[in-house]
């Protein structure tokens, strides 16, 4: 129920008006979020982040290693820590030709992005992707007008160096140095020389699946003792980092990692420019 009372005055003649609504219980109870709790001094909105339930709207912060030299690495480079993958059985074979071509150097840095934003960065002007999202899967179609630019002949050429070149990096290494870091029992690198960062350090090293930004967060733990003020930007020259086995149950999801990596670098801003 709503009262509304007005004060009405007609030459000498004052009245008020009352004026009584109803309102249907259904109504007034939609007026109250139940997914927001409140307490005198805090409000808390409960209930799971956008990118938890759209994981298409996770915002990204990854940097490619230098290994990875075409679109299609680095697209399996992305999608493995949100759980999606590439289209194994496409509807065309143009989408052959998108993982098949040199990763442009400006692509090489994706931040301040969501996962959707970055999948149609690394299409460019040429490809739009198309998501399934029962399946999480991400196959690349050619955008109206393009597929005049492309012959038959060059999306089997395509398609036949991905799979080449996939057939070639699911083998077993027979080189004990070519294993992923992720599966040795440990390494170490190091001394860090004067001038390195962390980020120059993770890109040197093969974590399979992993974004730049869980490769920073996981070093750091792993080494408190190399980092000046608790700051992984404060990485100290000449120290020796240890590379312990990646525990995947103890690493952070990618946003988080992202917010820790963030976080980090707004306390060393605010320190470097605080007198």
């Amino acid at each position: 129920m709503a009262v509304f009372m007005r004060e009405i005055v007609i030459g000498n003649l004052r009245l008020i008006l009352t004026i009584v609504l109803i309102l249907p219980l259904t109504a007034i109870a939609d007026t109250k979020d139940s997914r927001v709790v409140e307490s005198r001094y805090l409000s808390i909105q409960l209930g799971p982040e956008i990118e938890q339930t759209d994981l298409l709207q996770s915002v990204v912060g990854i940097e490619v290693p230098e290994r990875i030299t075409t679109v299609g690495q680095s697209l399996n480079f992305l999608l493995g820590s949100y759980g999606f993958h590439l289209d194994e059985n496409p509807e065309t074979d143009e989408h052959y030709l998108l993982l098949m071509l040199v990763l442009p150097e400006p692509h090489r840095n994706l931040r301040s992005m969501t996962l959707m934003d970055a999948l149609i960065t690394l299409g460019g002007k040429s490809f739009r992707p198309l998501i399934n999202p029962v399946k999480r899967s991400v196959r690349y179609q050619l955008r109206e007008g393009f597929g005049q630019f492309v012959t038959v002949e060059d999306m089997e050429v395509a398609k036949q160096g991905w799979l080449d070149q996939k057939e070639i990096t699911s083998l077993p290494s027979k080189e004990p140095g070519e294993t992923p870091v992720a599966q040795q029992e440990h390494q170490t690198y190091g001394p860090v020389q004067r001038g390195d960062s962390l980020s120059h350090v993770a890109n040197q090293l093969d974590f399979p699946g992993m974004t730049i930004d869980q490769v920073l967060v996981y070093l750091f733990r792993a080494n408190p003792h190399a980092f000046a003020n608790d700051n992984m930007n404060h990485l100290l020259a000449g120290e020796t980092l240890k590379i312990p086995p990646v525990n995947l149950e103890t690493l952070p999801a990618a946003f988080e990692a992202s917010q820790f990596v963030d976080e980090h670098y707004r306390l060393w801003i605010q320190s470097e420019v605080t007198p």
